[in-house]
């Protein structure tokens, strides 16, 4: 095998231990997923930020129609999971014992740390408002169907975003006429 083989072999493993295995440096604390009752998410953020444990749980605004108007509802990414930074000698127990907990997550023998490139991968993807933004591949051609209001059912292309607050055009299909609407993209699905 020449020397650029073994290189390059070598390079492919270390990036691959870099995805895979968590940063080891003198803080002994590493990132844990935390499992939550249902719905506790917001509660065990709570507790273990009571008990000095740093956590992080990722939002996103979901859009809904309730009542004719449209309603923006903070969620989390992973329903009933979160993120805590532990030190396992010092916090496991604290964790594991705290109301609303389920469990920490790993294998059978024991929580399995998570690598500190998937956070900061998250909190790349977080806004101004901390929510993580979960930008829908518009791509111009794409067939949408209208989801609700008065065109509801009815289906259209893509054509361009308008707005960063969600405003797109599509053009309608209208008694043999394409007609340009504007619309809230949380009024669309993609058609498969």
């Amino acid at each position: 095998m020449n020397d650029h083989n073994e290189s390059s072999i070598t390079n492919e493993v270390n990036f691959q231990n870099e995805i895979n295995e968590p940063n080891i440096s003198n803080d002994t604390r590493l990132w844990y997923v935390i499992q939550t009752k249902p719905g506790n998410e917001h509660r065990v953020e709570t507790n273990l930020s009571n008990q000095e444990v740093e956590t992080f749980l990722p939002l996103y605004g979901s859009y809904r129609y309730s009542k004719d108007r449209l309603v923006k509802k903070i969620k989390p990414l992973f329903p009933n999971y979160l993120f805590a930074k532990l030190d396992l000698e010092i916090h496991y127990y604290k964790v594991k014992w705290t109301r609303g907990v389920s469990k920490i997550l790993g294998l059978g023998n024991g929580p399995v740390p998570i690598s500190e490139k998937v956070i900061q991968t998250i909190k790349k993807r977080m806004g101004n408002d901390n929510l993580v933004k979960l930008e829908e591949d518009w791509k111009e051609g794409d067939e949408v169907q209208i989801i609700s209001g008065p065109f509801k059912e009815l289906r259209g292309i893509f054509q361009k975003k308008i707005s960063a607050k969600g405003r797109v055009r599509i053009l309608l299909n209208l008694i043999g006429v394409d007609v340009p609407v504007q619309i809230s993209e949380w009024k669309l699905k993609k058609v498969t």
